[in-house]
């Protein structure tokens, strides 16, 4: 899942897997488009006590979320 911005038109969209595997593109609004949901696949503890947190596209250390929880990025 990835946001596409075009800057020259404004638009925003949303590029996500379909139920069949295929890319499916969806609009988006600028609000939404500052943001980005990742799913979290595993959490553990790294050197020295410091908190990790592994999700399907980036890592995200916050101690009070649960495995299969879902967390936004900021990516602007």
């Amino acid at each position: 899942m990835d946001v596409i911005s075009i800057d020259k038109t404004r638009q925003n969209f949303l590029l996500v897997y379909d139920t069949q595997g295929r890319f499916a593109i969806d609009r988006m609004t600028p609000e939404k488009a500052k943001f980005k949901s990742c799913k979290v696949r595993k959490i553990f503890v790294g050197t020295k006590g410091i908190p990790h947190l592994e999700t399907h596209d980036a890592r995200y250390p916050d101690p009070l979320i649960e495995v299969n929880g879902t967390i936004q990025i900021d990516i602007i």
